[in-house]
């Protein structure tokens, strides 16, 4: 019996180890499998239809086209909002307009004066300046006038315009003539002199310019008080009460820049009123 049992008992046990040793290695794929790290599946987008993807485009581009309106509307109902004002702040501006009116307002300051560069000149300074102004006052009254019309009258027994200027050079040269004897408390020969006595005067120191033209009374005016204002410029500023109108020579030069004024807007005036004086011929 013995004999017969073991062969078959052989046999049998093969195919029972190999499947023992397949088993095992299921085990082990298992465990690695378990052991390695967990991947999420990837996910694949579902194709769209054609009709999905243009009502997903539409609602896409309404939404885009409406926001800006939106946001539009609502800042200008905060703008609106914030520009209305509480019935208690137009209360408080009303009381505060009310009392502002019945405050007294401050006084305005000064304003500044037109020359600034005079102001705390000295006497002499501020004398030059005048002169100067005053002279560019009668340069501006004849300027473009024509020959012909510095020949007219500026009314009736009045002297012409070329005359006019011819008188304000021997103004400037009586000043020129008599300036030193002024600076040693001389009193100028016109002071004092009546209305009838000065006429007198003035005529007779236009004779010898009478015959010049209008061209060489306007060289004559402009070289006589460059000559004036450089005789001037070589008198000291010190002491200061030589240029005060109280001495002869402030007497002197003071008088100057009025007697300019006087006949630039004789001029204008007649320019302004009997004719333009521009090229208009007699």
């Amino acid at each position: 019996m013995s004999t017969s049992r073991g062969p078959r008992a052989g046999k049998a046990g093969r195919p029972r180890r190999a499947g023992a040793r397949a088993a095992a290695k299921k085990r082990a794929r298992a465990r690695a499998r378990a052991a390695r790290p967990k991947q999420k599946p990837k996910r694949t987008a579902k194709p769209r239809s054609r009709a999905r993807r243009i009502a997903a485009r539409a609602a896409k581009r309404a939404a885009s086209s409406s926001a800006p309106r939106a946001t539009a509307k609502a800042g200008v109902a905060a703008k609106r909002k914030r520009a209305r004002p509480k019935r208690g702040a137009r209360a408080s501006r009303a009381a505060a307009a009310t009392s502002a009116q019945r405050r007294p307002r401050a006084p305005r300051p000064a304003p500044p004066p037109a020359f600034p560069q005079t102001t705390g000149a000295p006497a002499k300074q501020q004398l030059l300046f005048r002169m100067v102004k005053a002279r560019a006052t009668v340069l501006a009254a004849i300027q473009g006038m024509s020959a012909g019309a510095a020949e007219r009258p500026l009314g009736d027994g009045k002297w012409s315009t070329r005359e006019t200027i011819l008188h304000l050079v021997t103004r400037d040269r009586a000043r020129l003539r008599e300036m030193e004897a002024a600076l040693l408390g001389i009193r100028p020969s016109w002071d004092g002199l009546d209305t009838a006595r000065q006429a007198r005067v003035n005529e007779e120191d236009l004779v010898p310019l009478r015959r010049l033209d209008w061209d060489e009374a306007q060289r004559l005016l402009l070289t006589t008080r460059q000559q004036l204002m450089e005789a001037v410029e070589s008198i000291p500023e010190e002491p200061s009460d030589v240029w005060e109108e109280s001495h002869p020579l402030g007497w002197m030069f003071h008088r100057l820049p009025p007697h300019d004024l006087h006949h630039a807007d004789a001029i204008k005036r007649w320019r302004s009123g009997s004719g333009t004086g521009l090229g208009d011929e007699p």
